[in-house]
């Protein structure tokens, strides 16, 4: 595997990178350079979403032969107190946990070290981290830091990092260890997480108002779009009903967006001509809010409008949600010319989530070539394991990705054979 395959692979978490070290006993150091970028530089897509890579870093740093002097080069980064992305400074904690888990002398107190209270997020980084390589002296120390920042500013304690003590120390022990110390800190931590929290029950959730309320707050619209899509979700038919009636004559673009909205996850229960109409609007809010009230319908109108929206740059992504209640055969060469043009990676998973909604609701062995793309260049290892699902439901999975597959970062993905 050449390097530049190698730092593709390992970016995306792919399981060739291991198996390509298990048969390369040695490495140059282009090789461990791009280890250590890998591990000091999260290349998730979404970080908050998709599973922590730490365990699959540790696997390739082991097979490198290079770990002692990858681990030293990698806690430097904390010692150095680097201002770089949150997610990488909390990758780079998680592989420091394992460095101690197994056995590095210095690991603990350098994370220790840098430890802190981190601006951007209004939160602590790395306290499940030091509680799991520091045991019981690992909780005193985030608790004492902790209570430090509260008892200095109007910051609160997260009941979740106490509930992830309880559940690794037990809860007993816990309240034991803590409650004994006479520290002001640590009880000014104790205090604040396990404060009760209080409701804001003066505004009634939107989700729960009838159709008649929801139409008064249409008249201020403070509330998140969300909001009114979640109301969607969770409304009678007859009141979607109701909605949809009233969206046909509304002629406010403000409304009209809430109304449009409501059916980003609902089918619209009437003929959907105004809607389709709506599509053509010069308004980009509403014609996006157009097109995803049409893909949850099946209309022979919906996939000629559809194919329409895929010849024009502007709209060729937004229409792919049209397919997936209106897919044939035919349009697999519309959807391979949108998956292997040149993207940047916001724009390319975008285009992967459609595609796989579109094969997931219709099954096809033709869509190997475009799900093999999608498994090689999307940063998303959630998103791959749904590209993998679809490649077996159809049999089409190739030997080289069931190969390995065993080895990727997604632990969910390494076991979807069995």
């Amino acid at each position: 595997m050449n390097i530049k395959q190698f730092r593709h692979d390992l970016a995306r978490g792919l399981g060739s990178v291991i198996l390509y070290l298990k048969q390369s006993p040695t490495l140059s150091d282009k090789y461990v350079e791009a280890i250590y970028e890998a591990c000091i530089k999260n290349t998730a897509y979404d970080p908050q979403c998709d599973v922590s890579r730490e365990n699959y870093l540790w696997e390739v740093m082991q097979l490198s032969h290079a770990s002692d002097s990858l681990q030293e080069r990698i806690l430097g980064t904390l010692e150095r107190d680097i201002e770089e992305d949150d997610w990488d400074f909390l990758q780079v904690f998680r592989l420091a946990k394992l460095f101690a888990l197994n056995g590095n002398p210095t690991a603990l107190a350098t994370m220790k070290k840098a430890f802190r209270y981190r601006e951007d997020w209004n939160d602590f980084l790395g306290g499940e981290e030091v509680i799991e390589a520091g045991g019981e002296q690992g909780l005193i120390f985030i608790a004492e830091q902790i209570g430090k920042e509260v008892m200095s500013s109007d910051y609160i304690a997260d009941k979740f990092l106490l509930d992830f003590a309880y559940e690794h120390l037990g809860k007993d022990n816990v309240n034991k260890l803590l409650g004994s110390r006479k520290d002001a800190n640590i009880q000014a931590f104790l205090r604040s997480a396990t404060r009760e929290s209080k409701e804001d029950l003066s505004s009634k959730p939107l989700y729960d108002m009838s159709y008649d309320e929801l139409k008064v707050s249409l008249e201020n619209l403070k509330r998140p779009l969300y909001s009114y899509l979640k109301w969607g979700m969770k409304a009678s038919e007859e009141d979607l009903l109701r909605a949809a009636r009233d969206l046909l004559k509304e002629r406010s673009l403000k409304k009209l967006e809430v109304y449009l909205t409501i059916f980003g996850k609902r089918a619209f229960p009437l003929d959907p001509q105004k809607i389709m109409e709506l599509v053509q609007s010069r308004h980009p809010r509403i014609r996006s809010a157009a097109i995803r009230a049409l893909h949850n319908m099946k209309d022979e109108r919906i996939h000629r409008l559809a194919i329409q929206l895929m010849g024009q740059q502007s709209t060729e992504i937004e229409a792919l949600d049209l397919f997936i209640h209106n897919f044939i055969e035919s349009d697999l060469q519309l959807l391979e010319r949108v998956v292997f043009k040149r993207r940047n990676k916001d724009s390319f998973h975008t285009v992967g989530y459609s595609i796989l909604e579109i094969f997931e609701k219709n099954p096809t062995p033709s869509c190997q070539k475009i799900l093999i793309t999608l498994y090689q260049r999307g940063l998303c290892s959630i998103c791959r394991k749904r590209c993998v699902a679809i490649m077996i439901a159809n049999h089409i999975l190739p030997t080289s990705i069931r190969d390995e597959i065993k080895y990727d970062c997604n632990p969910e993905l390494r076991n979807i054979l069995e």
